[in-house]
């Protein structure tokens, strides 16, 4: 395919901008909590996260971090490892608590799909003798 490395890196910026466009909105339009839910054991949770005090700056941080790493085709497998923490809650989130399954699926779906392209870069991680060495 022709233009399947142009996808690939379409696919990966746009993930990067969603995760750095986002907690910027949180920032601005929310003071630096979570926006209000309407179902209430999402609420629920998103009130635990805000009275916490320092989750909602710690996930701030985690995907501005990860998402301006895949902005880079060097760094976007260490942005995808910061990532996958809050791809999981994010997934988790709203399936259990949003019932929200197609918008819970998307993250994880296209996050594994950028995981998959990066496959070789974490196959050596799991390598018995490292490179070189």
């Amino acid at each position: 395919m022709k233009y399947a490395r142009h996808l690939w890196t379409a696919a990966r910026i746009l993930f990067g901008l969603f995760f750095i466009y986002s907690p910027i909105m949180v920032i601005v339009s929310f003071g630096g909590n979570h926006p209000p839910e309407a179902v209430p054991e999402a609420a629920r949770f998103t009130e635990a996260l805000n009275a916490s005090g320092f989750m909602n700056p710690a996930l701030i941080v985690a995907l501005f971090v990860g998402g301006v790493a895949l902005l880079f085709d060097r760094t976007a497998p260490v942005g995808l490892i910061v990532l996958a923490a809050p791809v999981f809650v994010i997934g988790c989130f709203h399936w259990f608590l949003t019932h929200s399954y197609v918008w819970g699926s998307i993250w994880p779906i296209w996050y594994a799909a950028l995981v998959w392209r990066y496959r070789a870069v974490f196959a050596r991680l799991w390598e018995r003798h490292p490179q070189g060495g």
